[in-house]
């Protein structure tokens, strides 16, 4: 059943306990980018191989996956305020740990907990945004958060960048010690106690168990998939069995336990359920637009690693745009409008990119990562604010912590396909280029062509290999930017499954205090 528009007196610090909560989760954004800078760094100074050094993204991703469905019931047991303390607190000491780190096993160790601590950040600082402020306000204040957690992402690379240039890689880690701690302070001394507002159930551990495992086997996959060339690789194939295996008892625990580890009543709620695909979906669109443009600057279109960061600024800036813009419309409009203008802007920017060629100007470039930042502004607040506008209050914590596991699944799913269909389609496209570089085509003989490209050596033949794998890839960039822009359609339908307040606002007035 909906929850009534209930009277919300303004809390006290509201803006100072919103700085220090999304410091917090920032956090976990920061990390995870400025790790990725430093990898190359590690692996030397580790004396690691280049598939041992990926261990520190994964064991950091199956933490997080295997920690986040906890997050609920815990906020539920002891209030939320206790579990973002400790929650920063042990994320800083894992952190000074990893940088004191001397081989690869005490690394891949503490990034796991890590990863551990780094779960609640973003769920328990999106249950503190609905604490603070009232329903007609819970739109705007999104959009502001969207623009704080944009930030990490934003500054990461450069922050990570500078500090392992100039002074170590180890300073990726450290760094997060002077922001935990201001973190934690300020919510500490202003952010109050959450009133529980039920009893809590018992924890279902086999239900909990069930799910550890089946995230853990599906973590492995999307990680190790690529490297170990899918399912040709038995560790896939088992891995991959676990998580169906998982996923069917889970079902079964869920529909058949006296006491699920996640409540059935959930499940009824039509705009939670509808909230949590389309969240998946879009994790995966926007993080395979990254993982698609970055490699295409740098290595089609040339641009240093500096540049090709910098040419992404754009979209982090309209993303912020784009949320604050739709978190002031949204009592105006409602939510279904927006969602469907960020869809079409996503939708557009994947285009664009599929028509481009690497010889494209960086105004070009920078206009389609915009239209694409906006489209995820638009959609992310007003899908939010829909997703627990009918969820009954208790389930906030649960809910929030479901809907951020849903949106890191749908990333690691959605990164992974695209790099893989990007890797068979240029293996693809460059077997059918290189069938016509022969000595047996009469026209390539008598083209004009370079003189590095002649077919009389190996020298020459190197050479235009070379551009035949560029051209190859060149088609397998479009090919994948075209399906993403098809793909991103899909969800339009689920949208008209959203259930509406009788009032315009009331889906705003009604999120989960």
């Amino acid at each position: 059943m909906p929850q009534e528009a209930e009277t919300q007196a303004p809390m006290p610090y509201r803006r100072t306990i919103f700085f220090g909560v999304v410091l917090g989760a920032n956090l976990q954004a920061l990390d995870t980018t400025m790790a990725t800078v430093a990898l190359p760094r590690m692996q030397g100074a580790l004396s690691a191989t280049q598939d041992e050094i990926t261990w520190v993204l994964t064991a950091y991703l199956i933490a997080v996956a295997v920690a986040m469905p906890l997050v609920g019931y815990l906020s539920n047991s002891f209030g939320r305020k206790p579990v973002f303390l400790v929650a920063v607190a042990g994320f800083i000491v894992a952190s000074m740990l990893a940088g004191t780190s001397n081989s690869l096993v005490e690394m891949v160790g503490y990034r796991f907990l890590q990863g551990v601590f780094a779960a609640p950040f973003m769920p328990v600082s999106q249950s503190f945004v609905f604490d603070a402020y009232p329903g007609e306000k819970r739109g705007e204040a999104m959009g502001w958060w969207t623009i704080g957690m944009m930030s990490g992402i934003l500054l990461g690379p450069a922050l990570g960048g500078y500090v392992t240039e100039f002074y170590s890689w180890r300073w990726a880690f450290y760094i997060n010690v002077p922001l935990g701690l201001a973190s934690f302070f300020v919510v500490l001394v202003f952010a109050p106690r959450q009133r529980m507002q039920r009893r809590v159930q018992p924890f279902a551990v086999s239900g909990y168990g069930i799910l550890a495992i089946g995230l853990v086997a599906l973590q492995l996959v999307l990680s190790r998939g690529e490297r170990m060339d899918w399912f040709e690789s038995w560790e896939i194939i088992i891995a991959a069995a676990v998580v169906v295996v998982a996923l069917y008892l889970f079902a079964i625990h869920i529909a058949t336990a006296s006491r699920p580890f996640i409540d059935r009543a959930m499940f009824r709620d039509r705009n939670f359920v509808v909230g949590m695909v389309v969240i998946t979906m879009l994790g995966a669109q926007w993080l395979s637009f990254l993982a698609l443009v970055s490699p295409y600057l740098q290595t089609l279109a040339g641009y240093p690693v500096v540049t090709a960061g910098v040419a992404m600024v754009p979209q982090a800036l309209a993303n912020g745009v784009g949320a604050l813009v739709a978190g002031r419309l949204l009592l105006r409009t409602g939510p279904i409008p927006l969602m469907v203008l960020g869809v079409l802007c996503m939708s557009l920017a994947n285009w664009g990119m599929s028509l481009l060629t690497p010889d494209f100007d960086r105004v070009t470039i920078a206009a389609i990562v915009a239209v694409h930042g906006a489209g995820l502004g638009f959609l992310f607040v007003p899908l939010t604010i829909t997703t627990f506008s009918t969820l009954p209050s208790g389930y906030t914590d649960v809910g929030t912590g479901f809907y951020a596991l849903g949106r890191n699944l749908g990333s690691s799913i959605g990164a992974s396909v695209a790099v893989a269909w990007l890797v068979r389609k240029t293996q693809a496209n460059h077997a059918v280029l290189s069938e016509n570089v022969s000595h047996f085509n009469e026209a390539l003989r008598h083209l004009s062509l370079p003189e590095a490209w002649t077919l009389g050596d190996v020298t020459g033949l190197a050479a235009l290999d070379a551009v035949t794998t560029r051209q190859a890839a060149i088609l397998a960039y479009v090919s994948d930017f075209g399906w993403l822009a098809i793909t991103v359609v899909a969800v339009l339908p689920l949208f008209l499954l959203i259930r509406m307040p009788a009032r315009r606002g009331a889906a705003v007035e009604a999120v989960a205090s």
